[in-house]
């Protein structure tokens, strides 16, 4: 598969469904995936022999494409009246609810532009106000340009992405994989090279395509061991994840093994990688998953047991379920946070039911994953949930529900906060109430944070917050911080230098 039709096939895999239409999400989603990888299939089959440089001859004595890569499958580019109508249909987008049919013809069209075209379509698609089309629409831009011409769309991937960060993960990816297809020795080359080189803007670029090279890009198993060697030491154990993610002829548990080694004492890379191979295997075979899980470390296999239970729930509900139920409590405790998807749908009978199945503490891994869902829907019919999380994670709970309820109606919110008794929970739920309100009522934040008892928590919330408050209502932020008895003469102090 070339590398613009595998962005593409990996981004809709992905993220079809949020910009579907609703009436046929799911079945143009399939389709869309499906013509994506024929369009590849075709594309490398009917790309010719070799090319040679433009206006030359190939090994078979052709004129070359104006717009194809020396020695490489890389198609030539349409001409430039084609080119220009391409770019208007993408001036034309915003607005527009397009099929995947439709879609999947604007991207071929985008990845069949000359390099002429390039940062013309760059500007357009960067001002097109619908996220998640653009961010398919730079991918395919980039990952053309990187077959192209990689110095160029590089140059102008670090000016023109802007501040979007989707738009820099994708067309940082998109880049890496045409960069791979033109020529992956120079792309290795300047990865290697540019480790400690370069602006932060371009080392930034190259943490990016270290983070979705091998994910969104199909190349070969030699090659990925280069870009392998290649990344950072903190890079590497995604990376090998990555690979036998996307190589079924790696055994996930040698992959695991060799990701762990590179990870180290790391334990949040040790977490992911544990959740990756329970994942990986029970897509397999939850079974399977579950005997990788036995064989670990007691203090490791947590997230085994959770990716195990969490596929076996899609499978096979009921044996899941009774597995569940014969485990020791230390398992049950781990292995049931993987029917965190089943939770938004249980009512709180079936969660009182099943607790009573389990031990405590998976039962209250349960009751915490219900009320985190409940909040979310229901704030106020969470505050039933609370008496039946651990009283070490119930201050936690009061923090979720406060931000919740403060998200869909301040005011009730404050009501349920105020009266509470002074403590870890009223501290907590007051913290929530202040994450919602800071960016959007930065003097009502600052008020609450003032009010919260632990003098650590209070004094670094309300400096936080108060800054926020100066920067967009001064007069009234200082009428406020001069008069607070919330804060020490040396605080008010400081928080007046904030410019």
């Amino acid at each position: 598969m070339n590398a613009p039709a595998q962005i593409i096939t990996a981004l809709v895999a992905a993220g079809a469904a949020t910009f579907l239409p609703l009436s046929s999400r799911f079945q143009e989603a399939v389709t869309l995936r499906t013509a994506a990888a024929k369009k590849a299939q075709t594309a490398a089959r009917t790309a010719g022999p070799a090319a040679a440089p433009a206006g030359g001859r190939t090994e078979t004595g052709e004129v070359a494409p104006a717009n194809g890569v020396a020695g490489s499958s890389i198609p030539a580019g349409v001409s430039a009246a084609e080119a220009s109508q391409t770019i208007l249909e993408l001036a034309a987008l915003d607005g527009k609810m397009l099929t995947s049919r439709q879609i999947i013809v604007l991207l071929e069209k985008v990845m069949s532009l000359p390099a002429t075209h390039m940062e013309e379509a760059r500007a357009v698609i960067q001002e097109s106000k619908n996220m998640v089309m653009s961010g398919f629409l730079y991918s395919a831009l980039f990952s053309r340009w990187g077959e192209l011409d990689p110095e160029a769309a590089k140059t102008a991937l670090s000016a023109g992405s802007g501040s979007n960060p989707m738009l820099k993960f994708a067309g940082a990816a998109s880049l890496a994989g045409g960069w791979l297809e033109r020529d992956p020795d120079n792309f290795i080359k300047w990865l290697s090279d540019s480790k400690e080189e370069g602006t932060a803007q371009d080392r930034e670029m190259r943490s990016t395509m270290m983070n979705g090279v091998l994910a969104m890009t199909e190349v070969d198993g030699a090659t990925a061991e280069k870009l392998i060697a290649a990344a950072p030491k903190e890079r590497r154990a995604w990376m090998i994840m990555d690979l036998a993610e996307r190589d079924p002829s790696i055994d996930p548990r040698d992959a695991a093994a060799r990701a762990l080694a590179e990870a180290g004492d790391d334990q949040g890379q040790r977490s992911s990688i544990n959740w990756r191979v329970g994942r990986m295997l029970a897509d397999r075979d939850p079974k399977e998953a579950i005997q990788y899980a036995e064989t670990q470390d007691p203090k490791e296999r947590g997230q085994t047991y959770e990716a195990a239970l969490n596929s076996w729930m899609d499978k096979d509900k009921p044996a899941a379920m009774k597995w569940l139920k014969d485990q020791p409590e230390s398992v049950q405790a781990d292995a049931i946070r993987g029917m965190r998807g089943e939770v938004k749908d249980m009512s709180y009978d079936e969660m009182a039911k099943l607790s009573s199945d389990v031990g405590a503490q998976a039962g209250s891994n349960l009751w915490k994953m219900g009320l985190e869902q409940t909040a979310e829907k229901n704030p106020e019919e969470a505050l039933r949930y609370l008496p039946n999380v651990a009283e070490d994670e119930r201050p936690g709970s009061y923090q979720q529900i406060a931000q919740s309820w403060t998200k869909k109606d301040p005011e009730a919110a404050s009501s349920w906060i105020d009266p509470l008794p002074p403590g870890k929970e009223k501290d907590r739920a007051i913290q929530g109430m202040v994450q919602e309100l800071r960016s959007k009522e930065p003097d009502s934040s600052t008020i609450w944070a003032s009010t919260i008892s632990d003098e650590g928590t209070r004094e670094r919330l309300v400096n936080e917050n108060a800054k926020i408050w100066l920067k967009r209502d001064r007069p009234a932020a200082e009428e406020w911080i001069n008069s607070s008895e919330a804060l020490t003469e040396a605080q008010r102090a400081k928080l007046l230098e904030v410019k």
